[in-house]
């Protein structure tokens, strides 16, 4: 049996880009069979041509352990990653109906925690850096200046997760 894999960039910035392709994919043969990587990757198989749906769905990480809501009549869960669902339904199923407002409320509290850990952060790379230019002492400068080095690190990890969250946040309020 032939396999296929696409990577989703809906795992990362939600939105939809996947969906059209997989049902593209889907009337040339191509199959959703499992999610990979954590949803990173969708696994396809070769089958025969078929007209179908799909949809991601996405929900809190605080209702990962939930099952999913009542499935509509000609829609079936395929596969489950984290907080990732992909779902497939006959041409003639009604559009599944995506709820994001619990999801979006965790986006925000998760930005207001990277907020703070990014300003924390950016303090005492400053306290760091003023310490290393007022210490005469060459030992000290050097500890200081390692310090200096993995706070800047982290400062550009913790922003780029920030800038992340908020981009999710901007995808899901235009869905």
């Amino acid at each position: 049996m032939k396999k296929k894999f696409i990577w989703n960039p809906a795992r990362f910035f939600f939105h939809y880009i996947g969906t059209e392709k997989l049902e593209a994919l889907a009337k040339e043969g191509w199959i959703v069979e499992k999610l990979r990587l954590g949803g990173l990757l969708f696994q396809l198989k070769k089958d025969k041509p078929k007209e179908v749906q799909y949809h991601l769905e996405f929900q809190s990480i605080q209702n990962v352990e939930e099952d999913s809501a009542q499935l509509s009549e000609g829609w079936e869960r395929i596969d489950k990653a984290d907080y990732m669902q992909i779902f497939q339904g006959s041409s003639e199923a009604a559009p599944m109906k995506a709820h994001y407002e619990q999801l979006l409320e965790q986006m925000k509290q998760e930005a207001r925690s990277l907020g703070k850990y990014t300003i924390i952060s950016s303090l005492f790379l400053i306290i760091f850096f003023i310490l290393h230019i007022k210490t005469g002492w060459a030992f000290v400068q050097m500890i200081l200046l390692g310090g200096i080095i993995m706070l800047s690190i982290t400062f550009i990890l913790i922003a780029a997760i920030y800038i992340l969250n908020k981009y999710r946040q901007y995808n899901l309020k235009k869905m």
